[in-house]
């Protein structure tokens, strides 16, 4: 699978804006894995990985595509484990495929399912009727990001433009 036909240097953040922390800090009682922070993070986040999406020049209203992406990840948390995340929808919001990548090097609380924080995300949107395209990226992505030593290599990367050649080095 070659990634370069979706995924753009310019749609690769390798120091995400959203923190884990609320500038301000905490209000009493919140802590980072509370709901109250996770929904916050969540929001946050999406609005930035679709800032990334809409590099790409697919996206036709940004507000609505992050409201779906956080609607999607309502449903069923896209957290992996191992600091993985892979929010994804399928939304009218999008003229055609579309990918971005965002690193935390602290790390994002996300109801990840072995608990801890998610440092990696690999956003993607796609048309409703774009089945085929959104399936055979998400897997060819999945199997990729099962390799320890690529989850490794795109916590140490330096330039945006990295990102494609670990994916193509370790299978994608």
């Amino acid at each position: 699978m070659n990634f370069r036909r979706f995924l753009h240097p310019d749609s690769i953040r390798l120091d995400l804006h959203t923190r884990g922390v609320p500038p301000g800090g905490f209000e009493d009682g919140d802590e980072p894995d509370s709901p109250r922070n996770i929904k916050r993070v969540r929001r946050e986040l999406f609005g930035e990985l679709g800032e990334l999406l809409d590099l790409g020049g697919n996206v036709t209203n940004l507000r609505r595509l992050a409201r779906d992406l956080l609607d999607r990840e309502q449903m069923t948390c896209t957290a992996l484990g191992q600091g993985l995340a892979i929010p994804h929808a399928r939304t009218l919001q999008v003229r055609s495929f579309s990918m971005a990548f965002g690193r935390s090097d602290d790390g994002l609380p996300f109801e990840a399912p072995d608990g801890q924080p998610v440092r990696l995300f690999f956003a993607m949107a796609a048309p409703p009727h774009d089945d085929r395209t959104y399936l055979r990226v998400y897997r060819s992505l999945a199997t990729a990001l099962l390799d320890p030593e690529t989850i490794d290599a795109l916590t140490k990367l330096d330039e945006p433009g990295e990102v494609l050649r670990v994916l193509r080095q370790f299978g994608g």
